[in-house]
């Protein structure tokens, strides 16, 4: 693998992908740039890419042409979602860890039960051995912002350490003498069991890396031999990625809007949809603490995706002081495309319901 590989938000990069590269389809951005690539996923405002088996790009929506917006949305919208039970996974390499990993408890490594959590997101790879010294600084390094990482976004991401070149014995005493929080790879069939991981470990003797791989196996992040601000580059970047793929996060709804623009005339050609919100302004704490627990609106869409008017139903119980400044914050700040009937868009109403628990 290539050293200091970064895979960076909103550039699309054309790797050199080999035979897999002629296999792919072409894709062209705004400025008429062109790269091959097979898509994997809608990432909140980002389009992943596999351009190889060990590569992969995430340019932001905004970068790709509304024609190859529809032509990713075609290609992506039967792909398996994310699930709630990770044992029910399809994701690539979600689905290769399923009964082949351990994790440690007290003093013990015991088979990790995943049945019940929900699958990651994303995998930190830590690939290392028990030879030398700086991929025991490098294990360290990762442990609490991994921790922080996960306490931070549940169910988003987990780890994977990945043993090379060493023993069993010392395999498992890494991960003791560590207090890994994260999952271990069971040292004696990692490398028959896990063929899709594997193809990403160091192959020299005393090399050891870090990196983030998508569900289905696409690279996000890596660092090669990493340094202690490698290392807390790396997490600050996937931080800074959790939190873009956010839904509430403003910063993403350009990009939103964008896609599902393009995904929605697609998918209502020969149909009908109402308006789709994708960028909700109102914050569920801020209702609490103003001691409101049910907005029930209907609001009014221009074919432009501009919300013209705002009709709050008597179930909700917006205080009359409210009603303008919530009515003004729906109306100049949330997200919206367009209802769409046979393939154009259209004015229409979006029934609006936030319940906020007690």
């Amino acid at each position: 693998m290539p050293r200091n590989t970064r895979f960076l938000t909103g550039l699309l990069i054309a790797a050199a992908i080999g035979s897999l590269a002629s296999a792919a389809e072409q894709w062209t951005d705004r400025q008429g740039n062109k790269f091959h690539g097979e898509p994997v996923a809608a990432l909140g405002p980002l389009a992943l890419f596999s351009t190889s088996a060990t590569s992969g790009v995430k340019p932001a929506f905004r970068f790709l042409t509304p024609e190859d917006c529809a032509r990713f949305y075609e290609r992506v919208k039967n792909k398996p979602a994310r699930v709630a039970d990770w044992t029910q996974a399809q994701g690539l390499i979600s689905k290769e860890l399923i009964d082949k990993v351990v994790r440690l408890e007290g003093d013990k490594l015991v088979a990790a039960d995943l049945k019940g959590r929900p699958e990651p997101q994303f995998f930190v790879f830590l690939f290392a051995d028990d030879s030398v010294g700086k991929p025991w600084d490098m294990l360290e390094r990762a442990v609490e912002p991994f921790k922080s990482l996960q306490a931070a976004y549940p169910g988003q991401i987990e780890g994977l350490f990945f043993g090379i070149q060493h023993s069993t014995t010392e395999h498992n005493s890494m991960a003791a003498r560590l207090k890994m929080p994260w999952l271990i790879a069971e040292y004696r069939e990692q490398f028959r069991h896990l063929p899709d991981i594997l193809q990403f470990a160091p192959t020299e003797k005393g090399e050891y890396s870090l990196m983030v791989v998508s569900r289905e196996g696409v690279p996000i992040f890596a660092v090669q031999d990493p340094k202690e601000p490698e290392i807390d580059k790396l997490f600050s970047d996937l931080t800074a990625l959790l939190d873009l793929l956010r839904p509430e996060n403003p910063r993403s709804w350009v990009d939103r809007v964008y896609y599902q623009r393009a995904a929605q005339a697609a998918a209502f050609a020969h149909g009908h949809s109402d308006p789709l919100l994708v960028g909700n302004p109102l914050v569920a704490e801020g209702l609490r603490q103003r001691n409101i627990h049910v907005v029930d609106a209907t609001i009014a869409v221009d074919a432009d995706g501009h919300v013209t008017n705002v009709t709050f139903k008597p179930d909700s119980d917006v205080p009359a002081a409210l009603v303008g400044p919530l009515a003004e914050a729906l109306q100049k700040n949330a997200a919206f495309v367009p209802a769409v009937d046979n393939g154009r868009f259209v004015a229409g109403t979006y029934a609006y319901l936030l319940q906020v628990p007690r």
